[in-house]
Protein backbone atom coordinates (compact mmCIF):
# COMPACT_ATOMS: atom_id res chain seq x y z
CA UNK A 1 0.00 0.00 0.00
CA UNK A 2 1.30 3.42 -0.95
CA UNK A 3 1.77 5.70 2.06
CA UNK A 4 1.79 9.40 1.25
CA UNK A 5 4.01 11.97 2.93
CA UNK A 6 2.48 15.28 1.86
CA UNK A 7 3.78 18.82 2.29
CA UNK A 8 1.78 21.99 1.75
CA UNK A 9 3.29 24.80 -0.31
CA UNK A 10 2.07 28.38 0.03
CA UNK A 11 2.70 28.78 -3.70
CA UNK A 12 4.43 26.93 -6.52
CA UNK A 13 5.12 27.51 -10.20
CA UNK A 14 4.37 23.79 -10.71
CA UNK A 15 4.01 21.02 -8.14
CA UNK A 16 5.31 18.49 -10.68
CA UNK A 17 8.42 20.61 -11.21
CA UNK A 18 8.96 20.76 -7.44
CA UNK A 19 9.12 16.97 -7.28
CA UNK A 20 11.25 16.68 -10.42
CA UNK A 21 13.89 18.89 -8.75
CA UNK A 22 13.94 16.59 -5.73
CA UNK A 23 14.11 13.51 -7.95
CA UNK A 24 17.03 14.96 -9.92
CA UNK A 25 19.11 15.08 -6.74
CA UNK A 26 17.72 11.79 -5.40
CA UNK A 27 16.17 13.66 -2.48
CA UNK A 28 12.74 12.04 -2.59
CA UNK A 29 11.06 8.81 -1.50
CA UNK A 30 8.15 6.93 -3.01
CA UNK A 31 4.98 8.42 -1.55
CA UNK A 32 6.36 11.94 -1.08
CA UNK A 33 4.11 14.67 -2.40
CA UNK A 34 3.28 18.37 -2.36
CA UNK A 35 0.13 20.40 -2.84
CA UNK A 36 -0.89 24.03 -3.08
CA UNK A 37 -3.88 26.22 -3.81
CA UNK A 38 -1.65 28.70 -5.62
CA UNK A 39 0.05 27.21 -8.68
CA UNK A 40 1.30 29.88 -11.05
CA UNK A 41 2.75 28.00 -14.03
CA UNK A 42 1.20 24.55 -14.26
CA UNK A 43 1.33 22.48 -17.44
CA UNK A 44 -0.82 19.73 -18.90
CA UNK A 45 -0.13 17.03 -21.42
CA UNK A 46 2.24 17.98 -24.28
CA UNK A 47 3.01 21.31 -22.62
CA UNK A 48 -0.49 22.79 -22.59
CA UNK A 49 -0.99 25.49 -19.96
CA UNK A 50 -3.16 24.73 -16.96
CA UNK A 51 -4.51 27.88 -15.35
CA UNK A 52 -6.09 27.97 -11.91
CA UNK A 53 -7.53 30.80 -9.85
CA UNK A 54 -5.48 31.55 -6.73
CA UNK A 55 -6.80 29.85 -3.57
CA UNK A 56 -9.50 28.13 -5.60
CA UNK A 57 -7.60 25.50 -7.55
CA UNK A 58 -5.84 22.45 -6.07
CA UNK A 59 -2.49 21.42 -7.57
CA UNK A 60 -1.39 18.09 -6.11
CA UNK A 61 1.64 16.00 -7.09
CA UNK A 62 2.98 12.73 -5.70
CA UNK A 63 6.04 10.63 -6.51
CA UNK A 64 5.65 6.87 -6.78
CA UNK A 65 8.16 4.19 -7.68
CA UNK A 66 6.58 1.10 -9.26
CA UNK A 67 8.62 -2.09 -8.96
CA UNK A 68 6.12 -4.69 -10.21
CA UNK A 69 4.51 -3.02 -13.20
CA UNK A 70 5.44 -3.92 -16.77
CA UNK A 71 6.43 -0.75 -18.62
CA UNK A 72 4.19 -1.68 -21.57
CA UNK A 73 1.22 -1.16 -19.23
CA UNK A 74 2.34 2.29 -18.13
CA UNK A 75 -1.02 3.97 -18.81
CA UNK A 76 -2.41 2.09 -15.81
CA UNK A 77 -0.78 4.80 -13.66
CA UNK A 78 -3.08 7.37 -15.30
CA UNK A 79 -6.02 4.97 -14.93
CA UNK A 80 -5.45 4.51 -11.20
CA UNK A 81 -5.03 8.26 -10.67
CA UNK A 82 -8.24 9.03 -12.59
CA UNK A 83 -10.24 6.48 -10.59
CA UNK A 84 -8.91 7.96 -7.34
CA UNK A 85 -10.03 11.44 -8.39
CA UNK A 86 -13.48 10.21 -9.41
CA UNK A 87 -13.91 8.39 -6.09
CA UNK A 88 -12.97 11.57 -4.24
CA UNK A 89 -15.23 13.86 -6.25
CA UNK A 90 -18.09 11.39 -5.90
CA UNK A 91 -17.63 11.45 -2.11
CA UNK A 92 -18.14 15.22 -2.21
CA UNK A 93 -21.30 14.76 -4.34
CA UNK A 94 -20.00 15.99 -7.69
CA UNK A 95 -22.45 14.52 -10.24
CA UNK A 96 -22.11 12.62 -13.52
CA UNK A 97 -18.38 11.86 -13.37
CA UNK A 98 -16.40 10.19 -16.14
CA UNK A 99 -12.85 9.81 -17.45
CA UNK A 100 -12.23 11.51 -20.79
CA UNK A 101 -9.29 9.87 -22.50
CA UNK A 102 -6.45 10.48 -22.12
CA UNK A 103 -6.17 12.51 -18.92
CA UNK A 104 -9.26 14.55 -17.98
CA UNK A 105 -12.09 14.10 -15.50
CA UNK A 106 -15.49 15.43 -16.52
CA UNK A 107 -18.61 16.35 -14.61
CA UNK A 108 -21.30 16.08 -17.26
CA UNK A 109 -19.44 17.32 -20.32
CA UNK A 110 -17.29 19.89 -18.50
CA UNK A 111 -13.71 19.47 -17.34
CA UNK A 112 -13.17 19.52 -13.59
CA UNK A 113 -9.73 17.89 -13.35
CA UNK A 114 -6.61 17.25 -15.41
CA UNK A 115 -3.95 14.63 -14.73
CA UNK A 116 -0.33 14.60 -15.87
CA UNK A 117 1.82 11.53 -15.13
CA UNK A 118 5.48 12.01 -16.03
CA UNK A 119 7.35 8.72 -16.06
CA UNK A 120 10.95 7.53 -16.14
CA UNK A 121 11.56 3.88 -17.03
CA UNK A 122 14.79 2.36 -15.71
CA UNK A 123 14.97 -1.37 -16.24
CA UNK A 124 12.16 -3.03 -14.28
CA UNK A 125 11.45 0.16 -12.35
CA UNK A 126 9.04 2.98 -13.23
CA UNK A 127 9.54 6.30 -11.46
CA UNK A 128 6.40 8.41 -11.80
CA UNK A 129 5.45 11.94 -10.81
CA UNK A 130 1.68 12.20 -10.91
CA UNK A 131 0.24 15.69 -11.09
CA UNK A 132 -3.45 16.29 -10.41
CA UNK A 133 -5.14 19.65 -10.95
CA UNK A 134 -8.67 20.01 -9.60
CA UNK A 135 -11.02 22.98 -9.87
CA UNK A 136 -12.31 23.30 -6.32
CA UNK A 137 -13.76 26.65 -5.34
CA UNK A 138 -14.04 28.62 -8.60
CA UNK A 139 -17.43 30.30 -9.01
CA UNK A 140 -17.22 30.88 -12.77
CA UNK A 141 -15.08 30.29 -15.86
CA UNK A 142 -15.79 33.21 -18.14
CA UNK A 143 -13.09 32.33 -20.67
CA UNK A 144 -13.40 28.55 -20.30
CA UNK A 145 -17.01 27.57 -21.04
CA UNK A 146 -16.17 23.85 -20.95
CA UNK A 147 -14.79 23.98 -17.40
CA UNK A 148 -16.49 23.51 -14.04
CA UNK A 149 -15.59 23.18 -10.36
CA UNK A 150 -16.64 21.34 -7.23
CA UNK A 151 -18.34 24.50 -6.00
CA UNK A 152 -20.24 25.11 -9.24
CA UNK A 153 -21.52 21.53 -9.29
CA UNK A 154 -22.39 21.21 -5.58
CA UNK A 155 -22.67 24.79 -4.26
CA UNK A 156 -20.40 23.66 -1.42
CA UNK A 157 -16.76 24.28 -0.52
CA UNK A 158 -15.30 21.12 1.05
CA UNK A 159 -12.56 21.81 3.63
CA UNK A 160 -9.21 21.40 1.93
CA UNK A 161 -7.85 19.11 4.65
CA UNK A 162 -10.80 16.73 4.22
CA UNK A 163 -10.40 16.80 0.45
CA UNK A 164 -6.65 16.10 0.58
CA UNK A 165 -7.13 13.25 3.04
CA UNK A 166 -9.84 11.63 0.93
CA UNK A 167 -7.83 11.98 -2.29
CA UNK A 168 -4.74 10.54 -0.60
CA UNK A 169 -6.61 7.49 0.66
CA UNK A 170 -8.11 6.84 -2.76
CA UNK A 171 -4.73 7.18 -4.46
CA UNK A 172 -3.28 4.64 -2.03
CA UNK A 173 -6.10 2.24 -2.84
CA UNK A 174 -6.08 2.46 -6.63
CA UNK A 175 -2.28 2.59 -6.95
CA UNK A 176 -2.21 -0.81 -5.25
CA UNK A 177 -3.69 -2.21 -8.49
CA UNK A 178 -0.68 -1.02 -10.51
CA UNK A 179 1.00 -4.40 -10.36
CA UNK A 180 1.10 -7.05 -13.06
CA UNK A 181 -1.31 -9.42 -11.29
CA UNK A 182 -4.06 -6.79 -10.85
CA UNK A 183 -3.77 -4.88 -14.08
CA UNK A 184 -6.84 -6.37 -15.80
CA UNK A 185 -9.04 -5.62 -12.79
CA UNK A 186 -7.85 -2.01 -12.86
CA UNK A 187 -8.62 -1.81 -16.59
CA UNK A 188 -12.20 -3.01 -16.01
CA UNK A 189 -12.78 -0.36 -13.35
CA UNK A 190 -11.33 2.29 -15.66
CA UNK A 191 -13.54 1.35 -18.60
CA UNK A 192 -16.65 1.44 -16.43
CA UNK A 193 -15.96 5.16 -15.98
CA UNK A 194 -14.72 5.91 -19.50
CA UNK A 195 -16.52 8.77 -21.27
CA UNK A 196 -18.55 7.51 -24.25
CA UNK A 197 -17.23 3.94 -23.94
CA UNK A 198 -18.80 1.66 -26.59
CA UNK A 199 -20.56 4.68 -28.07
CA UNK A 200 -19.97 6.73 -31.21
CA UNK A 201 -18.52 10.20 -31.02
CA UNK A 202 -16.84 12.61 -33.43
CA UNK A 203 -13.07 12.93 -33.69
CA UNK A 204 -10.87 15.32 -35.61
CA UNK A 205 -8.24 13.28 -37.43
CA UNK A 206 -5.83 14.84 -39.94
CA UNK A 207 -8.02 17.92 -40.17
CA UNK A 208 -11.25 16.03 -40.92
CA UNK A 209 -14.22 15.22 -38.70
CA UNK A 210 -15.07 11.52 -38.55
CA UNK A 211 -17.43 9.46 -36.41
CA UNK A 212 -16.07 6.42 -34.57
CA UNK A 213 -16.98 3.97 -31.84
CA UNK A 214 -14.71 3.92 -28.77
CA UNK A 215 -13.82 0.23 -28.40
CA UNK A 216 -11.30 0.41 -25.57
CA UNK A 217 -8.20 2.10 -24.17
CA UNK A 218 -5.18 -0.18 -24.12
CA UNK A 219 -2.92 -0.40 -21.08
CA UNK A 220 -0.21 1.42 -23.07
CA UNK A 221 -2.56 4.40 -23.49
CA UNK A 222 -3.60 3.94 -27.12
CA UNK A 223 -7.30 4.32 -27.85
CA UNK A 224 -8.94 1.79 -30.17
CA UNK A 225 -11.61 3.18 -32.52
CA UNK A 226 -13.95 1.44 -34.94
CA UNK A 227 -15.07 3.54 -37.91
CA UNK A 228 -18.34 3.36 -39.81
CA UNK A 229 -16.67 1.36 -42.60
CA UNK A 230 -15.74 -1.35 -40.08
CA UNK A 231 -12.03 -0.52 -39.90
CA UNK A 232 -10.39 -0.58 -36.47
CA UNK A 233 -7.34 1.55 -35.64
CA UNK A 234 -5.34 2.60 -32.58
CA UNK A 235 -4.31 6.21 -31.92
CA UNK A 236 -2.06 8.19 -29.62
CA UNK A 237 -3.66 11.18 -27.94
CA UNK A 238 -1.64 13.70 -29.96
CA UNK A 239 -2.94 12.21 -33.22
CA UNK A 240 -6.63 12.90 -32.67
CA UNK A 241 -9.03 15.27 -30.91
CA UNK A 242 -12.33 14.25 -29.39
CA UNK A 243 -15.30 16.47 -30.28
CA UNK A 244 -18.02 16.50 -27.63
Amino acid sequence: MLLLNLRKLSASSSTNKELKKLLKFNNIKSGDGVWTLNQTDGVGQYGSVWQGETNSHLAFSVYKCFENLNSKWIYSINSASALAVIKTLDYFNVPDLSIKWPNDILSGNKKICGILAENQIKGPQIKSIIGIGINLYEKSFNKLPNATSVFIETQKKPPITDFIQNLSQNLMFYMSFCVNLSIEELSKMFHNKLFFWKKKIEFEIDGSLVEALICRVHLNGLIELEFNNGKVKNFQSKEIKMIY
